[in-house]
């Protein structure tokens, strides 16, 4: 710690002024919250002062600035959540009927890989240990594969949890000013009105597909601290042009704005080094984040990581994480998922021909079909053809309570063409049944 920093002085410690002065000796005792903390990031090291131990801390990740004090208060005192932020989410998957075929749920239908159930069998006898808390194993396997250092990976219990953590450390630095996407996925919204934190939007047009365009450019203000992209975009299934990606990029990191991408269904696009992963290494104002949920499969285990070029906030992350928060059969499940490339080719494949295919159908069918460039398809019908559909058994993704869309429109994930047949020929007994009305 540097001597011109200005301590918070408690004149009542018999140990004052231990740490004042110019001897460099920070006790906390006094005053840091992190102070008892056993996982303590300042690195304290036990030094003797007058006779008696103290605490010297020696790289804390949170110097002790009157500015800065308040951010490590709010790490651990829990703020009430406002009442009006309270709202009820939907996800996909999420129904009290009895389903027979679920369109609803974005995942590999592929299921998951046989291998990486085979390492799951095998962890079992592990699970009366406690997991590798760092995910150690886990991280090194993520840094190669994405080819970043293993202290820029972060690991954690799926993207939901990451993006909650996300949320937390952008309220301990006091950034609050966020945009996001409208529509896109609810589980930001939802991350940053917990921590009290409400965003603004940007608002996609029907007319333009849903697609984000250069006029977005102009909403990246100076007076914004973050932005999330999802890429594609969920529900839209729209990829960001690579060009606009890469000048949002430049624009972010000229005016110090933390970009979050999640690309979370990035692993279904067929296309080479989309995303903002190239950027990363050059960019320290970039969070990655992606999840083994869907493309994998594994929706049940949990799984995801985050990238950032800049340690520190991987650091300040992991300090406010969960203990033990990634199971070691996700763990294992996780190592033996990156080494499975010729299934992420034969899933790129399927989804490809798939998409193809249930675009033409369903257009032929008169239904509004937005451009995909993932494995699900957003699609504008008539209001009734969701309920109608769960009637029948099968679950699709009513959209109604994403921001900018309403009723009429649904999210289908691509399935294997078997149950794209059966989804088809449901439709159309729908639709005709509205016909005759």
């Amino acid at each position: 710690m540097k001597d011109d920093f200005c301590y918070f002085e408690n004149h009542e410690c018999k140990y004052y002024p231990c740490h004042k002065g110019s001897d460099n000796i920070n006790c906390m005792f006094c005053f840091c919250p992190f102070y008892t903390f056993a996982n303590c990031p300042g690195n304290p090291a036990f030094i003797e002062k007058n006779g008696v131990k103290i605490k010297k801390c020696t790289d804390c990740l949170f110097p002790h600035l009157k500015d800065n004090y308040s951010k490590v208060i709010s790490l651990l005192k829990a703020r009430s959540v406002a009442e009006e932020n309270l709202k009820k989410y939907v996800h996909g998957g999420e129904s009290s009927r009895r389903i027979k075929y679920d369109f609803s749920v974005n995942v590999n239908p592929l299921g998951m890989p046989a291998k990486v159930k085979t390492a799951i069998k095998k962890s079992v006898k592990t699970t009366s240990l406690y997991p590798d808390q760092k995910c150690l194993n886990l991280k090194n396997a993520i840094a190669v594969k994405k080819h970043v250092g293993q202290d820029n990976v972060l690991v954690g219990n799926g993207a939901s949890d990451l993006i909650t953590l996300l949320a937390r450390w952008l309220q301990s630095q006091r950034k609050t000013r966020i945009l996001l996407l409208a529509p896109t996925f609810g589980g930001y919204e939802r991350a940053l009105l917990g921590c009290n934190i409400k965003p603004k939007y940007y608002d996609l047009k029907k007319e333009r597909g849903f697609a984000l365009t250069r006029d977005f450019l102009s909403c990246v203000t100076d007076d914004l601290d973050a932005i999330f992209l999802c890429n594609p975009n969920n529900p839209t299934s729209s990829l960001i042009e690579e060009g606009l990606l890469r000048e949002i990029v430049e624009l972010c990191a000229a005016k110090n704005i933390i970009l979050v991408a999640d690309e979370c269904f990035m692993d279904f696009v067929d296309k080479k080094n989309a995303g903002v992963c190239k950027y990363i290494g050059a960019h320290k104002n970039i969070v990655l984040i992606n999840a083994f949920t869907k493309i994998y499969a594994m929706a049940g285990l949990r799984l995801g990581y985050a990238l950032c070029s800049d340690s520190s906030i991987v650091k300040q992350m992991e300090f406010l994480q969960s203990e033990w928060n990634v199971s070691s059969l996700a763990q294992a499940a996780g190592l033996e998922a990156l080494t499975q490339e010729s299934y992420l080719k034969k899933t790129i494949r399927l989804i490809e021909r798939e998409r193809i295919f249930l675009e033409g159908e369903l257009s032929l069918l008169g239904m509004k079909v937005y451009p995909s460039d993932a494995n699900f398809i957003l699609v504008e019908t008539k209001e009734n053809v969701f309920e109608k559909l769960l009637n029948a058994g099968i679950l699709v993704r009513d959209c109604s309570d994403f921001k900018n869309l309403g009723k009429g429109f649904i999210r289908i994930a691509i399935q294997t063409r078997r149950k794209n047949i059966i989804l088809l020929s449901a439709l159309k007994k729908v639709l005709k049944e509205n016909d005759r009305r």
